[in-house]
This record gives C-alpha cells, structure tokens and sequence, in this order.
C-alpha cells in the first residue's frame, strides 16, 4: 500500500507537467478561483509549518550531538 502511494506521488509532478504542457490552462469561474487561492494559501501554511518543524528537529539533533 506504501508503495502504492509513494508512486502516485512521485508520478503526480509530471502528469500535472504533461497536462500543462498539452491541455493548457483551465478556465474557471471566479467563485472557483478564490477557492483555489485559499486552498494553495493553506497549502502554503502547511508547507511551512512543516519546514519549521523540521528545522526545529535538526537544530535539536545537532544541539543534542554537541551537548552529549
């Protein structure tokens, strides 16, 4: 099942790169769009909480390898 998820991952960069590259931009009603937006917005949020908490982590690590 991992593997599964970790191939659809891996494969979604290029099919989106392909379906830019042949299909061209969708046309969306404005309603859609702002939902768009605040969707990638949260994303955003998420991506950088998540890079923080890994800073976070190794930050820890490397103080932790210094002190003991």
């Amino acid at each position: 099942m991992y593997k599964l998820i970790a191939l659809i991952v891996a494969a979604l960069p290029v099919f989106l790169f392909l379906r830019s590259i042949f299909v061209g931009p969708l046309k969306r009603s404005p309603a859609v769009s702002r939902a768009v937006s605040d969707f990638k917005r949260q994303i955003d949020y998420l991506v950088w909480a998540i890079l923080v908490l890994m800073t976070c982590g190794v930050v820890y690590s490397i103080a932790k390898l210094i002190m003991g």
